[in-house]
């Protein structure tokens, strides 16, 4: 694959046709039972004590919600926390840096809430996180699931350098542009979310609510993940670890992916190294698997879970 499904929808210039589908509306959010700061964290909590703790972070722009049909599914078996990143969905931005500031937060939160070896489930930026904690503390944590996120932003994987700073610039450049919150909501609708997930409806209703988020934060934690490359600790994450890809014949063939192998193929390549990697695929769906194949990518992360007590 020669670029990466969001680094096109962010440098996008025209909506693409979509191939008819149904909207897909995941169940409203359970009440919280617990709902707090934690540095620069906000932590919803849900669900019952039981197997290991199970923790949701969202993607770029999102907060729980993006999570919520896996937080109904799993909360009548797990702990869960749902995290919420600084500058979304409402939360106040932090100065950079913001990737090490949030993971510091995290381990702290861990320990004053004695969170014991939980399991990391993030999606895109929040899995490029799953990532990076992964390597931090692996002894710390159960396992990791990341669903269409990286060690290394696809498409910089080559770069080195001043050529990473450009490029990490030239992404993040038309966010920053954004005069005010109604022109980054009309941006993300038009422009980037028919390519991320396949129902018009679902474009709607997802930018609506990542609409939000802080347009300037949006734009530093997306230049902050394209500077990222995590690809040289990833010997050390010796945790249980699955990537979950999206395909999308329509969207990936136009880069290079001719079938769902080639996507699989294309992510082992960034993430080799990392010794107990599985990555699978899901058919038909875009960047948002939650709102296009959520049952199937429920029954991935249930399996992952359930072989976890074999282990």
């Amino acid at each position: 694959m020669k670029t990466y499904r969001f680094v096109s929808a962010l440098l996008l210039t025209a909506i693409l046709a979509t191939l008819p589908a149904l909207a897909v509306v995941p169940p409203p959010l359970p009440s919280a039972q617990q709902s707090y700061d934690a540095g620069s964290i906000h932590v919803d909590a849900y669900g019952t004590a039981g197997k290991p703790a199970l923790v949701f972070i969202p993607g770029l722009t999102c907060g729980p919600w993006a999570w919520s049909g896996e937080i109904n599914a799993f909360a009548n078996d797990y702990r869960i926390y749902a995290l919420t990143l600084p500058g979304f969905d409402g939360r106040a931005p932090i100065n950079r840096p913001l990737f090490t500031t949030v993971s510091a937060d995290f381990w702290k939160w861990m320990s004053q809430r004695n969170v014991i070896a939980p399991v990391v489930i993030g999606h895109s930026l929040g899995g490029t996180l799953a990532f990076m904690l992964a390597e931090q503390h692996p002894e710390r944590l159960r396992a990791a699931v990341s669903v269409d996120g990286l060690p290394v932003f696809p498409g910089t994987e080559a770069l080195t350098g001043a050529a990473r700073e450009t490029r990490a610039a030239q992404m993040s450049a038309p966010i920053a542009a954004s005069k005010d919150q109604a022109s980054f909501t009309q941006a993300m609708k038009q422009y980037s979310l028919p390519y991320l997930v396949t129902s018009k409806s679902d474009v709607n209703a997802i930018a609506s609510l990542a609409g939000r988020s802080n347009p300037a934060a949006t734009a530093a934690w997306t230049k902050e993940d394209a500077q990222l490359d995590l690809r040289p600790s990833l010997g050390k994450i010796t945790i249980p670890f699955l990537l979950v890809a999206p395909y999308d014949a329509q969207i990936d063939a136009q880069y290079g992916a001719k079938s769902a192998a080639d996507v699989v193929g294309y992510y082992q390549t960034l993430t080799s190294g990392t010794p107990k990697l599985k990555v699978v695929s899901i058919d038909n769906s875009r960047h948002f698997i939650m709102y296009d194949q959520p049952v199937a990518l429920h029954a991935a992360i249930a399996s992952f879970l359930g072989s976890l007590t074999a282990q």
